[in-house]
């Protein structure tokens, strides 16, 4: 990352890899640990780790614990973990059952959250479920990942715009490379709920994220499973965290952003997310949506 960005202070949220037939337990040890030798007086000086969370966890107990008292600044759930016959048919809400939200709320902490189902932010019945989520638990913070995933003009517009009235959710720009996308981001959202990110280590590669057709792909110079190969060499490639750069820059110069935004969202958003204290913890309350909706972390 010092390479990436010569001479700049450089901060990352961290977490393990979301792979369901992984050893979870071991892994999010293993990040707890790591992180830990990078504190200073108890605060991190670089890295802020979250905790990989499959919603078929029994130890309700433990996970609280290791929430409160295990380094972790929050969850990371992902579809992979929720997943039953087709991965694209999870809701969040089987992502995310009304217990872990509980716990989260009550430590004040937060969820990167993976948006699931094909339609991404498009989809109706995740538009609603995170609304439900931002309303129900408004002291869980919420960042919504790759800006709910909205890799394409198509996946943003129209569904972006209600969403931006809830205090508790962020966006992340994680591997956003499209600055139609960026602008109408930046020209919806709250300034101080737009926040940077990378994807690293998979944007670092060389490649670049492309619209087609209100379809997304990537262009790459080797093979990858969901991209375009210049397979004759043409292009000169930089990598997917330079060309969201170049992406942001020109979203930020059309719609005469000044210094303060680009600070914000650099910097200054993600300082505060992270380095607010957390909310005091309050007794969990007794949730009947889970029963009445019948859900509970199934399809």
């Amino acid at each position: 990352m010092a390479e990436l960005y010569p001479g700049r202070e450089i901060r990352a949220v961290c977490f393990g890899f979301p792979k369901r037939d992984g050893d979870l337990a071991a892994g999010n040890a293993y990040l707890a640990q790591a992180c830990a030798m990078d504190c200073a007086e108890g605060r991190p000086r670089r890295f802020y780790p979250l905790r990989l969370f499959d919603p078929n966890e029994t130890d309700r107990a433990a996970v609280r614990r290791e929430l409160e008292n295990g380094g972790f600044w929050g969850v990371k759930p992902y579809p992979a973990y929720a997943a039953g016959s087709d991965p694209e048919d999870v809701e969040i809400r089987d992502m995310l059952p009304d217990w872990i939200l509980e716990i989260v709320q009550d430590l004040g902490r937060i969820v990167m959250l993976h948006l699931p189902r094909r339609g991404r932010l498009a989809d109706p019945v995740n538009r609603r479920q995170l609304a439900e989520i931002c309303r129900d638990f408004p002291r869980a913070r919420i960042v919504l990942a790759h800006a709910g995933r909205a890799y394409f003009l198509r996946a943003i517009v129209g569904h972006l715009e209600p969403l931006c009235r809830f205090d508790n959710l962020w966006f992340d720009l994680a591997m956003l490379n499209h600055w139609e996308v960026l602008e109408h981001l930046f020209a919806h959202a709250r300034q101080d709920r737009v926040l940077y990110a990378t994807d690293t280590p998979i944007a670092l590669a060389p490649g670049k994220s492309v619209e087609i057709n209100d379809q997304y792909t990537y262009v790459t110079p080797v093979p990858w499973e969901l991209s375009i190969c210049d397979s004759q060499g043409r292009i000169r490639f930089a990598s997917f965290a330079y060309e969201e750069l170049r992406a942001i820059k020109r979203a930020v110069w059309r719609l005469g952003l000044g210094a303060d935004f680009v600070e914000d969202l650099m910097w200054r958003n993600g300082t505060r997310l992270l380095e607010s204290p957390p909310r005091a913890a309050r007794t969990p309350r007794n949730s009947a949506r889970g029963a009445k909706d019948g859900r509970n972390g199934q399809n």
